[in-house]
């Protein structure tokens, strides 16, 4: 059992490629987005809590200097940081607990703060007050070396707070910093899918395109190349290719170099294909009148008939019935014109119509095809075996004393022949 690919499921394994990729790249863009700002609050709240830990120091370093201050001189002025300060601490430490409430070992030591605050500012009033209710009597330490004490064990927690809240700050921006470097390669590798589906997608576009014209490209490039007509058999396709091969054999006589071994190979060459040429055409003679090969209106006919496809091109034919060509040559150079331009225009043109006339009068056969392109703005060029043939064709053209001319512009393509009757 043989399993055949439709021809379209490539198209549409790419577009489920390129669907799978955008929301794959969504997620992952999203996912990249919630990871950096996770690590910038973060680090924001380690940054604000090592503040707070500097303002919480810098009160107790208040109430201990106006406490010391007040005490010494007894001026007044030194009670507003006193009171500045004890107001502060409360707030810096609720505010402290809250963000160390994850950390047991940090809440601990927030803990081991309040009691030591407390105390000092108790040792800070006592003082105040003393001073306050005996001015006259000098300074005297009420807790004697408690109160240094209490304050370098204040400044040894606060300085352990801020270091870790340090460390967990640097930890944060090496992890941010590989974030953002692992961000930066999601965008370099996302840059290289994207142009490998853009690559799928023409490909992809391309193969869908060519699927739907096929039919057309088909119809109208194979059909002439076998014969004109199925009344024709193999001997008319052996006689077409004796014909191109003796056109061929002579221009390439006319053309020869002075060498006279080369000049006698040519016409040797010529000879022989015209000798080839006039057994085939006995040999069909003798087949009889059921083989008989068109004539070149029928040959014509034909032709027109192959290249016109349904819903693609439309061959409009104006063939004068009555044109008789008795020279092979001749009669090869009309229908191999035709069969050449109809093949460069079906290379140009998808649909439409296309006009074809073969007429004669004054002595001469005029042989005309044109057709207007699907898109007029870029201008047509032949390809360089297409220039060839042409080429081939002119000169064949020009040996029997005509005349051929292809016109290729930015509107259209044609081909006029004119040879003698």
């Amino acid at each position: 059992m043989q399993i055949r690919i439709p021809p379209l499921l490539p198209p549409y394994i790419v577009l489920a490629l390129v669907i799978t990729y955008a929301v794959g790249s969504l997620w992952l863009g999203l996912a990249r987005i919630d990871a950096i700002t996770q690590l910038t609050d973060a680090a924001a709240e380690n940054a604000a809590t090592a503040k707070d830990l500097n303002d919480l120091l810098a009160a107790v370093n208040d109430i201990e200097n106006a406490g010391r201050g007040y005490a010494l001189t007894a001026d007044e002025s030194y009670l507003e940081p006193f009171e500045r300060g004890r107001r502060r601490v409360p707030a810096l430490l609720s505010e402290l607990r809250d963000k160390m409430r994850d950390d047991k070992v940090e809440l601990a030591l927030i803990e081991d703060l309040v009691s030591l605050i407390a105390e000092r500012t108790t040792i800070t009033v006592t003082g105040i007050e003393r001073k306050r209710n005996a001015p006259d009597k000098p300074y005297t330490m009420t807790f004697g070396r408690r109160g240094k004490e209490s304050a370098e064990e204040i400044r040894k927690i606060v300085a352990t707070l801020e270091a870790r809240e340090q460390d967990e700050l640097s930890q944060l921006r090496q992890t941010l910093a590989k974030a953002l470097d692992e961000a930066r390669g999601d965008l370099y590798l996302m840059a290289g899918v994207t142009m490998l589906l853009v690559i799928s997608l023409f490909l992809a576009v391309r193969r869908l395109r060519s699927f739907i014209h096929m039919p057309i490209i088909a119809g109208a490039g194979r059909e002439p190349e076998t014969a004109p007509t199925p009344a024709s058999g193999n001997g008319a396709e052996i006689g077409t290719l004796l014909n191109d091969a003796l056109l061929r054999a002579r221009l390439a006589a006319a053309s020869a170099s002075a060498d006279p071994d080369a000049n006698r190979r040519q016409h040797s060459l010529v000879r022989a294909v015209e000798q080839a040429l006039a057994a085939q055409s006995t040999a069909q003679e003798h087949e009889g009148a059921e083989h008989e090969s068109p004539g070149v209106v029928d040959a014509m006919f034909a032709l027109a008939h192959a290249y016109s496809t349904p819903g693609g091109l439309t061959i409009k034919t104006t063939i004068d019935r009555k044109i008789r060509v008795e020279d092979s040559q001749k009669a090869f150079l009309v229908l191999r014109s035709a069969e050449w331009a109809l093949e460069a225009i079906t290379l140009r043109k998808r649909t439409g119509e296309v006009t074809l006339s073969l007429n004669s009068g004054d002595g001469r056969i005029a042989l005309h095809v044109q057709a207007l392109t699907d898109n007029p703005r870029p201008t047509l060029t032949l390809s360089p075996n297409e220039a060839e043939e042409a080429n081939a064709l002119r000169q064949g053209t020009l040996a029997l004393a005509g005349a051929l001319v292809v016109d290729e512009g930015p509107t259209g393509f044609s081909l006029t022949l004119a040879i003698p009757a």
